[in-house]
């Protein structure tokens, strides 16, 4: 809201509280102009605020326009005709008929997913106690002798639907929009003047209060229109949080005290006296209701033990219960268990926020309940993993897996916003006389298998799995304790960080290295020497991919410092960062106090990406690179070739170098180079150094030297060496060929 907004609003609330103190005229008096000047300025501001806002709803802002319109053209209805209750009465009907226009617009607000199915007691409540309402109400029309006017009888048919309508949001909702809720406080001001004008109609000509409070209504009216959350005014993203069982047996404690309050006025004389006979009979009821009421959330209390908030599916205490009951009405069948676990949902969460993470949970228990229809049973055990219990006959074209598999096939759209989902399906047989404990464990193990084999596919339980799932959950759990220093190297076995030489190409058949690669090896103490390709999904699966990760690189940077101190010519080493790594924060300021740490110029660290790992298109990953290279630190594209996102990487991220994967190099000796050379041309356009990979033979070297490639590595070259070895590579080709440069000749 604008400053000047503001002051007008102020401005306006403060001459509608000037009217109470006005003194009285016989003719139109200054009370009576300032009214009628306050409903005229906030029916223009509330106009602009429309204006200026723009509402998702227009409809439920033109009803409040027209409520202000209404109450103006009393005020001036007032002005013209002074003194006469029948117009001002007329006014106030007229005012309270029109506030009925906002009644539907406020129920679309409170209308929420499962609400009719979570609240309706309350609505009984509340009906019950507006109705007893009504009875009083009427009691005192009849003792007034008002209720033969029409006036009255409108005026008071239109308070009982209103205060209906607002016990209801009092008793159910909290939280609403400031905007929402200013336009149910000035409506329940309207209907707090039209209900004692109707139960005391002289009040008109003896209260000046009154017109002030209709004018502080107005103004918060046109308040509403003026504030940004005004453009939700109607829709469900206004209406709030819906409040517990126990908030809302509290809130209803005003439907209980609403008749005895009637009537203890009644006999204070405040109030026309209501017979003793309705109270009574209205205190019995409301009892009654508030019991009904009671036993009724409990009930609710226990179904929700059995249920998932979010989703209203079974949880893993109901899927018991839910999974007999399907097997009594399928006589007996045998079913599938199906484990569905979503994959990389985390950082739909981080990046898309926590409210697109829960609609795609929804949407995701939607399809899998119409996937499985009446033969199954969907229940949701927590996070992102879902329990499928279902039965296929032999006769259906989709087993199971299939089955599952197209549920998730098509994207899913949210804000106009596409997000394609993938999930890891674990299928366990669950005959009779199966427990679903033991059916849950084989489905857990095939769930496990399938993300081993590459996300986003089902793998059905064979008891050969149980060994290689087992085996990699133990090499998780021996490498947590590896990393984390809880065992000893007979327990667990030891990483070892060995070097593997880069060397730059020259004229004929002279190289010279210039670099290393850090590459680890486990010596585990049963398995042996293991290589990456057989630990690093393990590592990265249990979370240990960046403290794996930044072991490699303490020990290699620690190298490189310990060659430098022995005279070796400078070489720069090349270290790889697992998708763990990327989504590290603060890797620049990391790799930096490394860096510092042992004296090594940031220029010589090449942190190398994985072009076949593939990474999400996460902002924050990309700009973390970006700072890494502003460091000073170079960016290499490895294994480029293999994978299918390598044009996106070179385009998302500051790579400096592009390292050939070994299946392109072996390319240059058969005669077809059309792809080299187009990948060559590719990289000269966007200023890329190229690395070639798995060089073996000499007859390699002419023909990449021909292309522009003038980094390589391979067994040629020297295979991955001990960190002591490489000081005596360098130094022994050095003394042969007597050459010294920033590398050495071999």
């Amino acid at each position: 809201m604008s400053k000047r907004a503001a002051a007008v609003l102020a401005v306006l609330g403060l001459l509608g509280l000037a009217v109470a103190f006005l003194p009285d005229a016989t003719g139109p008096g200054p009370a009576d102009l300032v009214v009628a000047f306050v409903h005229a300025a906030a029916l223009l501001v509330t106009a602009l605020g429309v204006r200026r806002h723009r509402p998702t709803l227009p409809q439920a802002w033109a009803a409040v326009l027209a409520l202000v319109t209404t109450g103006l053209v009393a005020a001036v209805a007032a002005v013209l005709r002074p003194g006469d209750l029948g117009v001002a009465r007329w006014g106030v009907v007229g005012v309270q008929v029109v506030g009925l226009a906002l009644v539907p617009f406020v129920v679309r607000t409170l209308r929420r997913e499962g609400s009719s199915r979570t609240t309706w007691p309350d609505v009984l409540l509340t009906l019950c106690g507006g109705g007893l309402v009504v009875v009083q109400v009427l009691g005192m029309l009849h003792e007034t002798g008002l209720g033969d006017e029409p006036a009255v009888l409108i005026g008071t048919a239109a308070d009982v639907v209103l205060v209906v309508v607002l016990l209801r949001i009092l008793s159910t909702r909290t939280g609403m929009a400031p905007a929402t809720a200013l336009v149910l406080s000035a409506s329940g001001g309207l209907l707090a003047i039209a209900s004692l004008v109707t139960a005391r109609g002289d009040l008109l000509g003896q209260a000046r209060v009154l017109p002030a409070l209709e004018c502080l209504a107005m103004v918060l009216l046109a308040t509403a229109a003026w504030h940004p959350s005004m453009r939700h005014f109607g829709t469900p993203h206004a209406g709030g949080t819906l409040r517990r069982d126990g908030q809302r047996l509290l809130t209803v404690v005003p439907v209980f005290l609403a008749v005895p309050v009637l009537w203890g006025l009644g006999n204070l004389h405040v109030l026309p006296d209501v017979a003793v006979q309705v109270v009574a009979p209205s205190g019995y009821v409301l009892a009654c209701a508030g019991v009904a009421l009671a036993s009724l959330a409990v009930r609710r209390a226990e179904r929700s033990a059995d249920r998932d908030p979010l989703t209203d599916l079974v949880n893993r205490r109901g899927l018991p219960n839910a999974t007999r009951e399907l097997q009594q009405r399928l006589r007996g069948e045998d079913l599938h268990l199906c484990l569905v676990d979503l994959d990389d949902f985390k950082q739909i969460n981080d990046t898309r926020g926590h409210a697109v993470g829960d609609a795609l949970l929804v949407e995701v228990s939607h399809r899998l309940q119409r996937a499985v229809g009446v033969r199954g049973v969907v229940s949701r055990t927590g996070g992102d993993e879902f329990i499928v219990v279902c039965w296929t006959g032999p006769d259906d074209e989709e087993g199971p897996a299939d089955l599952m598999l197209t549920a998730l096939d098509a994207p899913f759209e949210f804000s106009g916003l596409p997000y394609q989902v993938s999930a890891s399906i674990g299928i366990a047989p669950l005959p009779a006389g199966v427990t679903l404990e033991v059916a849950l464990v084989d489905a857990d193990i095939a769930m496990y298998a399938a993300k081993q084999a590459g996300k986003g596919r089902a793998q059905v339980y064979r008891p050969e799995l149980r060994e290689r799932v087992l085996g990699g959950l133990t090499m998780q759990q021996e490498l947590r304790r590896l990393l984390l220093h809880d065992g000893s190297p007979a327990d667990v076995g030891e990483l070892v960080v060995v070097h593997q030489p880069i060397v730059e190409l020259g004229e004929g058949s002279s190289v010279r290295i210039v670099g290393v690669e850090a590459l680890v090896r486990w010596r585990h103490p049963r398995a042996g020497l293991l290589v990456p390709d057989e630990f690093l999904h393990h590592a990265e699966a249990a979370g240990l991919g960046a403290r794996l990760d930044e072991h490699v690189a303490t020990r290699a940077v620690r190298h490189l410092a310990q060659w430098d101190a022995l005279g070796v010519p400078p070489l720069h080493l090349a270290v790889n960062l697992g998708v763990g790594s990327l989504h590290r924060h603060g890797l620049a300021r990391w790799m930096t106090t490394l860096a510092a740490a042992h004296g090594i110029a940031p220029e010589r660290i090449h942190l190398e990406i994985t072009e076949h790992e593939e990474l999400p298109d996460d902002p924050r990953i990309a700009e973390s690179l970006r700072e890494t290279v502003a460091a000073g630190f170079q960016l290499d594209l490895d294994d480029f070739g293999i994978g299918y996102t390598s044009l996106s990487y070179m385009r998302r991220f500051p790579i400096s170098t592009v390292k050939l994967d070994r299946s392109l190099t072996t390319l240059v000796t058969s005669g077809d180079t059309s792809l080299l050379e187009g990948i060559a041309a590719l990289c000269r356009a966007m200023d890329l150094r190229i690395l070639a990979e798995g060089v073996e033979r000499s007859e390699q070297l002419g023909p990449l030297l021909a292309l522009g490639v003038h980094r390589a590595q391979g067994h040629w070259f020297g295979s991955a060496m001990a960190a002591d070895d490489v000081p005596g590579l360098v130094q022994r080709t050095h003394a042969e060929d007597g050459q010294e440069s920033d590398g050495v000749l071999i």
